[in-house]
């Protein structure tokens, strides 16, 4: 257990005190379960205190019986230390607690008592830490307060017991929203949030509290007003168990009270009621048809439809489900007739791949349910809450194809979720709705084939969507023929618009695909290839590029600063207009945009909405720079897009690093690092130089010149290599001066000035000599009389194809003569 350094403070509400015994006798707990969080802690209280029992009455072997049956439900250190905390508070067996402290010191617990002892050492450390935490940033000793914070977070304190704590003094957790963004303490204090949190959702998801809520239902008013409303507050993860109950006889007379407060569950228990249709209970699943039409969302309606479909379905079911689709459409659902299952489930299917709000998982959390029916019950696998909607945008394309496998958009529309779920799911974190060993996204396009490819690249082209956009080119690049790259899919050539993709990846994907394929007839957007292969060309020292928009020119600077120290050239404007004015004029695109949360004219929100309509910037990811006492406000707006982030003020480079590598990744934008750079540009080299082998009609190499010559300044020995052999094929005067001024540089190494004479012999073949006369003349001095005869030999035979007038080889011999 980490430890902290104490500060002197007032003192802990932990001590035993010697009144603890005054007045004390036997006090059997006679507690309301529903004093207590979760039914683990009710039944935690139960066991601890009837240890304490029998310490009190020094009855060793009942008490060690008792805590190896807390111990077997597995408590957490800090829950053990709640309970020692409200047995003294309350008191409540409280001179158990001290009897279990001496006997501990004495040496007298058996083994069970022993580890009990321990964990409400160690969970009374982690209360300490959390209460030093808090203490001190409220009176703003804010690295003592991290410091026990951080503590407490490396001792993984249980959520539910956290939020137990923090919920007694409801100003704890408005001091953590305050500090969320603050520079010493932030980190820790989001730590601690993102527990609590995870703490709330144990509590909704507890079955021992939703059971006792479903019970009260059948109580009077009030305890059926309370019921509802804790139901609510489960949400989804109360449906399997009021479907339970309505398929259990002993629980009939819970059914009337259980369906009327279906519906007020609402929308949060959609997902596993329309999964619930696939029982076999008849009674039961018109039920749940009934609460869907009572509910009123289109989401629904393909669940119903499919019903309605199935030959098996029995005539009461279809008359149900009538008359729920009667209900929807007078809510106003519009639902046409005639309308296939399989059909519903497609467009069921592009409303969360659009990110439809009413179908979004709660963007507070880090994870969200997927709900199946197995084993004649509902079940649910968390997913990461960023890829929910990927995820079910996936099953209802399957459901779709398994109603109509002939429907091409589904299965396309199958490709692009499932390319947009791998870039978006977090790094460290898995999709469980996957087995083991399942085949990433390429392996399911390259199958599909380049129709379908098409269809998604179509699609990512029309979303600004880098992820989909870079997994569909991939996938036709290994798969498609030359035809199939540059053909028309639906009136459109998918590949041909990507070469005017806003995200530079995908332009240069794109132009390497098109120039692989050699096309020798014009095709759509054909003007931009050769302009896309010379920007990768430019590439290879790497190029990353930024703008930063802070009206403070202090915190501007800083961030400025520490983007350059990643590697990043920086733009840096007050406002986003002059800004993205100077990205247009100075820079061939964007890797991220850093945005202050007090900027103004546009503000924040307003800038946002403007730079994702905008083609160019619409999939840059965004980082949104939280001001003091701004991060909540800042943490409310990013919630839920995944193309924004967002960093605290003066932040360090590995901090914002980390921030711009996750959005990134969401986005499935590529960072053109060095290596990354050298990489594109020698594809583009490569590109050109069939282009140039097989004197394509359509493209002109001559075109990339300037940019080939240029990036023979790279230290990247293969790429120089590849540059030479297209400046070699093009063979004008000013590849012919580049190549030669290398081969002829005596500080160049021997094998790189080879491979220069060589591509000049090439030039000179193809176009004869472009060569100015002094040039000539350094070149046949080292052919002459060069010490190194690797070089002598290869000068020589350059200077032959040359074919040069006036006879140089009778000068060499006749200056050899020895009489």
């Amino acid at each position: 257990m980490p430890s902290t350094v104490r500060f002197s403070r007032p003192a802990a509400s932990l001590l035993v005190l010697a009144f603890l015994f005054s007045g004390v006798g036997l006090a059997r707990a006679q507690l309301a379960a529903d004093e207590f969080i979760t039914g683990d802690a009710a039944a935690a209280w139960e066991k601890w205190n009837t240890a304490l029992e029998a310490l009190l009455v020094r009855d060793p072997d009942t008490a060690e019986m008792m805590f190896e049956d807390l111990l077997a439900a597995e408590p957490s250190p800090f829950r053990i230390a709640l309970l020692a905390e409200r047995s003294i508070k309350r008191n409540i067996n409280a001179g158990g607690v001290l009897l279990l402290e001496q006997d501990a010191e004495a040496e007298a617990l058996q083994p069970g008592g022993q580890q009990v002892f321990e964990l409400l050492e160690a969970g009374r450390e982690q209360m300490n830490q959390a209460d030093d935490g808090w203490y001190f940033a409220s009176i703003g000793r804010f690295g003592i307060a991290n410091a026990n914070f951080q503590a407490l977070l490396e001792g993984d304190p249980d959520p539910v017991a956290l939020l137990e704590f923090v919920d007694r003094v409801p100003r704890r957790h408005q001091v953590l929203v305050q500090l969320a963004g603050n520079a010493i303490i932030g980190d820790s204090v989001t730590g601690v949030l993102k527990l609590l949190q995870l703490g709330e959702h144990q509590i909704k998801a507890d079955p021992t509290r939703i059971k006792q809520n479903i019970e009260r239902l059948g109580g009077p008013p009030r305890a059926f007003e309370n019921g509802v409303a804790r139901l609510k507050d489960s949400g989804e993860y109360a449906i399997p168990f009021m479907v339970q109950y309505l398929r259990d006889p002993s629980k009939k007379s819970l059914t009337q009270a259980i369906l009327r407060t279906l519906p007020q569950v609402g929308r949060p228990g959609l997902n596993p009621m329309v999964i619930a249709l696939r029982m076999d209970d008849q009674t039961t699943m018109r039920y749940m048809i009934r609460a869907l039409g009572q509910i009123g969302y289109w989401q629904s309606v393909p669940y119903l439809i499919k019903l309605r479909e199935d030959i098996s379905t029995l005539t009461e079911v279809r008359t149900a489900i009538d008359i729920t689709l009667n209900d929807l459409a007078n809510y106003g659902i519009t639902i046409d007739s005639g309308l296939p299952a399989a059909e519903a489930f497609y467009r069921l299917a592009k409303a969360y791949y659009q990110d439809q709000e009413s179908l979004a998982a709660d963007p507070r959390l880090d994870a969200a349910n997927v709900w199946y029916w197995k084993d004649g019950m509902l079940q649910n696998i968390e997913v990461p809450t960023a890829i929910f909607n990927e995820i079910m945008c996936m099953r209802c394309c399957e459901e779709a194809l398994l109603l109509n496998p002939d429907l091409k958009p589904a299965l396309a529309l199958w490709l692009a979720a499932n390319f947009r779920r791998e870039a978006q799911l977090p790094e460290e974190q898995t999709d469980d709705t996957r087995p083991d060993n399942y085949p990433g996204a390429a392996y399911f396009a390259q199958s599909a084939g380049a129709d379908y490819c098409l269809m998604a690249l179509a699609r990512a082209v029309d979303d600004g969507d880098p992820a989909v956009a870079l997994g569909a080119i991939e996938a036709l690049q290994r798969t498609a023929g030359s035809a199939s790259i540059v053909g028309d899919q639906a009136g459109r050539q998918p590949l041909a618009e990507a070469l005017s993709f806003p995200d530079r990846m995908v332009r240069i994907r794109a132009a390497l695909a098109l120039g692989n394929a050699l096309p020798v007839k014009s095709f759509h957007n054909d003007q931009n290839l050769m302009p896309v292969l010379n920007e990768a060309l430019l590439l290879f020292g790497g190029a990353r590029n930024a703008l930063v928009i802070d009206p403070d020119a202090q915190t501007a600077n800083s961030e400025a600063a520490a983007l350059r120290s990643a590697g990043y050239n920086v733009i840096t404007e007050a406002g986003l207009l002059a800004g993205l004015d100077k990205v247009r004029n100075e820079l061939p695109g964007l890797d991220v945009i850093l945005l202050a949360s007090d900027m103004a004219n546009p503000d924040l929100a307003e800038g946002v909405a403007q730079l994702r309509g905008e083609f160019r910037f619409a999939a840059v990811p965004v980082i949104v720079v939280a001001k003091p006492a701004q991060s909540e406000m800042v943490a409310d707006f990013i919630r839920g897009d995944h193309r924004l982030g967002q960093i605290t003020t003066y932040p360090d480079t590995a901090m914002l690093a980390k921030e711009i590598a996750v959005v990134s990744k969401a986005v499935g934008a590529t960072a053109i690092t060095p290596e990354v750079g050298s990489g594109l540009a020698l594809e583009a080299t490569l590109v050109l130089g069939l282009l140039a082998i097989t004197n394509n009609p359509l493209f002109d190499i001559q075109d990339a010149e300037t940019a080939l010559i240029t990036t023979l300044d790279t230290d990247d020995v293969a790429l120089r290599r590849s540059v030479a052999q297209v400046l070699g094929y093009l063979g004008t005067t000013p590849a012919q001066q580049a190549i030669a001024k290398i081969a002829l540089d005596p500080d160049e190494a021997e094998d790189m000035r080879v491979t220069m004479f060589t591509a000049l012999a090439e030039a000179a073949k193809h176009r004869g000599n472009h060569l100015p006369d002094d040039l000539v003349q350094e070149l046949t001095t080292i052919a002459e009389s060069d010490e190194n005869m690797v070089i002598r030999t290869v000068a020589s035979q350059t200077l032959g194809a040359l074919n040069l007038p006036g006879n140089p080889a009778s000068v060499i011999i006749r200056n050899q003569y020895g009489g």
